[in-house]
């Protein structure tokens, strides 16, 4: 599941600060916004509506850190 990355580089904060990796996560948190607001306007359940939130949050999280990683493994290959 981890990379050849040691594991502490999944536990600090990177913040973006290429031009890319801006863009990258600009378009995933765009993404995620919009279906969570499709989400928040159409599903009426509460129970299940707060779930798929919590989800996408989660995947926005995942997709986010994942665009990270990408970031540091290719700066550990150069």
């Amino acid at each position: 599941m981890f990379s050849d990355l040691p594991i502490e580089e999944y536990f600090q904060y990177q913040p973006p600060k290429t031009e890319d990796r801006l863009k990258k996560h600009e378009a995933i948190n765009t993404a995620a916004l919009e279906f969570a607001k499709a989400i928040d306007q159409n599903v009426v359940d509460s129970s299940t509506r707060d779930m798929a939130l919590a989800f996408v949050m989660q995947a926005r999280m995942f997709a986010n850190q994942g665009i990270t990683v990408d970031e540091i493994m290719e700066k550990s290959i150069e």
